[in-house]
C-alpha cells in the first residue's frame, strides 16, 4: 500500500500504526509537516476532543490562560485538556496567525492577548489581572507554547500566584515517548500535566515566611507555616520547629500550661534516636531551663503560693520582657504588663510577712499606721486616705515600708511620691484580681 495514498481518519485507537505509516512516508521524502497535519494531527486532534490525557487526573477548570508560540499544536491540546469555558491566549504578532486554527481545532473563541515575545512584566501583569477578574474560579495556566521567556514568566508568575490565588495551576503539555527520527513526540503519548508548585512541595519559601515570623515574635504565625511544611514536604523536623513555636506563642500569650505541654513534648522527641541529630538539640540546655521556668511559673499559678519563687520571679520576668516589647508602639499594654510584674513582686514581698494582699487582716494599729504612710505618699491628709478589703498596688508599697521592707524602704519617698499618680489613676491591669488568663472558647 503506498503510505502517500489519501486515506480516511483513522479511529482513535489506531495512532501506533498511523504513526508507523506516517514515518515511513516520511522516509519516502513526504514534507513531515504537512504529511503530520494530514496524516497524524486530525486523529489525535479527535482523540483529545473525546478523553484528553490528563495527570495525574482531570480538573474542573473554568478559566485557562496559554500562550502561543508557532507551534499551535500543543496549545490546542492544553485547551482541550483544561476543558475551561473561558479561554484567553497570550500571542505575540507573529503567532497571531494561529488563533483562527486554535478555534477550529478546539470549538473554543479564545480571547486573544498581544504581548511582546519578551516582555515578562506584561506576563505578570496580565496574569494578575486576569487572576484578579476571575479570583475564586479554577484556573489553569499554561506554559507549553511560546517563546521561553513566555513560558518562564507565566512558571513564575503561576507558581508566585498560587500563594494568593489557590486555586491556581501551572500546566504543561508533556509527552512519554519523543520520536528522535521525526523530532516530534510519539502521536498518543501527550499530556496534560499539572505541575507541582516548587515553592511548596520544597516549602523554600514558607521556610523564609517561617523564620521571618519568628524572628520578628510571631510564634504563632510561624508555627502555622512549619505545620504547613510537613504536610507539603512530609519532613518531619519541622514539627519539631512548629512545637517549639507553639511552646514561645504560649508563653507569650501567658499560657504557661499549653507552653510546658509542647516544651515538654519537644524535649520527648528531641530524645528519639531519630532526632538525635536534629539541630535542636544543640540547644538543649536553653529548651530543658525554659521548660523548667515555665512548669515553675505554671504551679505558682496553679496553688498562688508565693513560697514559689521561681515561678513568680519567672511570671513577672514574663511581663517586663512583655512590656518591653510592647514598647511605645502599644503603651497601654506596656504599662499594664509592667504594673502586674511590679504588684506580683510586691506580693511575694508581702508573703515574707506572712501576708496576703487579698486578706491582709490589719489591727488597728497597723491600718492606721498605713493610713498616714499611704498619706505621706499621696500628700494627702491621713483622713483623706482610704484603705481597701485587699491591698492595691499603693497600700502594699505603704504597708512594706511600714514594716521596713528593705527592698521597699530603699526607694526615697520622692520618687515614690512621683509615681504615686500614675498609679492611683490606673485602669483595671491584666491580671490584677486573680491568676487568671482570660481564655475565648475552643
Amino acid at each position: 500500500m503506498d503510505p502517500m495514498e489519501p486515506r480516511g481518519e483513522p479511529l482513535p485507537e489506531d495512532l501506533a500504526l498511523l504513526w508507523q505509516r506516517y514515518k515511513e512516508a516520511v522516509k519516502a521524502g513526504g514534507n513531515p509537516q504537512a504529511l503530520y497535519q494530514e496524516m497524524v494531527w486530525p486523529a489525535l486532534l479527535r482523540r483529545w476532543r473525546e478523553e484528553p490525557s490528563v495527570y495525574p487526573s482531570r480538573q474542573p477548570f473554568a478559566v485557562s490562560i496559554h500562550t502561543l508560540g508557532t507551534s499551535p499544536e500543543a496549545t490546542a491540546l492544553a485547551i482541550l485538556g483544561a476543558g475551561a469555558e473561558r479561554v484567553y491566549v497570550l500571542h505575540t504578532a507573529e503567532s497571531a496567525r494561529f488563533l483562527p486554527r486554535l478555534r477550529e481545532d478546539t470549538g473554543k473563541d479564545p480571547y486573544p492577548i498581544e504581548i511582546g515575545k519578551s516582555d515578562v512584566a506584561a506576563i505578570y501583569r496580565e496574569v494578575k489581572r486576569l487572576l484578579e477578574k476571575h479570583p475564586d474560579a479554577p484556573v489553569a495556566l499554561d506554559l507549553t507554547s511560546g517563546t521561553k521567556a513566555m513560558s518562564a514568566g507565566l512558571a513564575a508568575a503561576g507558581f508566585f500566584f498560587q500563594r494568593f490565588f489557590p486555586r491556581v495551576r501551572v500546566v504543561y503539555v508533556d509527552n512519554e515517548d519523543y520520536d528522535p527520527e521525526l523530532r516530534r513526540p510519539r502521536a498518543g503519548t501527550e499530556r496534560l500535566v499539572i505541575l507541582p508548585n516548587p515553592h511548596e512541595a520544597l516549602a523554600e519559601v514558607d521556610a523564609l515566611f517561617a523564620k521571618e515570623l519568628y524572628g520578628r515574635g510571631e510564634f504563632g504565625k510561624a508555627a502555622q507555616y512549619f505545620g504547613g511544611m510537613v504536610g507539603k514536604t512530609g519532613d518531619q523536623r519541622y514539627t519539631l520547629y512548629r512545637m517549639l513555636a507553639e511552646m514561645y506563642h504560649a508563653w507569650r500569650t501567658l499560657d504557661p500550661q499549653e507552653a510546658v505541654r509542647q516544651g515538654k513534648g519537644l524535649l520527648g522527641r528531641l530524645s528519639e534516636n531519630a532526632w538525635l541529630g536534629h539541630p535542636l538539640n544543640r540547644e538543649r540546655r536553653t529548651l530543658e531551663a525554659q521548660v523548667a521556668l515555665l512548669e515553675a511559673v505554671q504551679r505558682f499559678l496553679e496553688s498562688q503560693d508565693f513560697g514559689e519563687k521561681g515561678g513568680v520571679y519567672g511570671l513577672a520576668q514574663t511581663l517586663l520582657r512583655l512590656s518591653q516589647e510592647a514598647g511605645e508602639a502599644h503603651p497601654v499594654l506596656a504599662a499594664l504588663y509592667a504594673y502586674r510584674a511590679l504588684e506580683l513582686l510586691l506580693q511575694e514581698r508581702l508573703a515574707l510577712l506572712g501576708r496576703r494582699a487579698e486578706a491582709p487582716e490589719l489591727s488597728p494599729e497597723e491600718e492606721g499606721a498605713l493610713r498616714e504612710e499611704l498619706a505621706r505618699i499621696l500628700r494627702l491628709s491621713p483622713e483623706e486616705a482610704r484603705i481597701g478589703a485587699k491591698l492595691g498596688l499603693l497600700d502594699l508599697l505603704a504597708f512594706l515600708r511600714l514594716k521596713g521592707d528593705p527592698v521597699v524602704g530603699a526607694v526615697p519617698l520622692s520618687e515614690l511620691q512621683g509615681l504615686a499618680g500614675v498609679l492611683k489613676a490606673r485602669n483595671e491591669a491584666l491580671l490584677i484580681h486573680g491568676f487568671r488568663v482570660p481564655r475565648g472558647s475552643r
